[in-house]
């Protein structure tokens, strides 16, 4: 047994809350243990002296009257006074639930999304093969070809920014 829970059992022996079974495991640490058999000691001592020391406390004489005209003459707080207390812990909650609603509705509104140069032309009721059009129509094969690579180029850059 360990000495913490032997002092743990020694104050519940002391209350009269030990069962007979922890009692001899206590009785068998407790001559091993020179520190847990002084503390055993130091506990008995003590529940002798307050044993030896019962003593009536009376109150002064009168203490019931003073006590009562004290209290009949003691101000009690005004309404306007509860109230006040009440609003200076209200404000600084009523801020923090402000600040926080106020955050979540910045952070939850929809983003704008981003459209394609063939989506933009789609709304404004344009034809988006209009451009396409005039790349295939181009007589020089390379011009046509680096005409495509960099329209090509310019849909991925905007697939990317919608991405982010």
């Amino acid at each position: 047994m360990r000495c913490k829970k032997a002092e743990k059992l020694i104050s519940r022996m002391m209350d009269g809350r030990l069962d007979e079974k922890s009692q001899q495991a206590l009785n068998q640490h407790v001559k091993v243990c020179p520190a847990c058999a002084r503390t055993l000691a130091e506990y008995q001592h003590l529940q002798n002296l307050l044993r030896s020391a019962r003593m009536e406390a009376e109150p002064l004489p009168y203490f019931e009257e003073r006590l009562r005209a004290r209290l009949s003459t003691a101000t009690r707080p005004s309404i306007w006074a509860t109230v006040e207390r009440w609003y200076a812990a209200a404000v600084p909650v009523f801020l923090i639930v402000a600040t926080v609603a106020i955050g979540l509705l910045f952070l939850m509104q929809p983003r704008q999304p981003q459209y394609s140069q063939a989506e933009m032309l789609l709304f404004e009721n344009q034809n988006p093969l209009k451009e396409t059009q005039v790349i295939f129509e181009e007589e020089k094969p390379e011009t046509r070809q680096l005409k495509l690579l960099f329209a090509g180029l310019e849909g991925q850059e905007i697939m990317n920014r919608g991405a982010k």
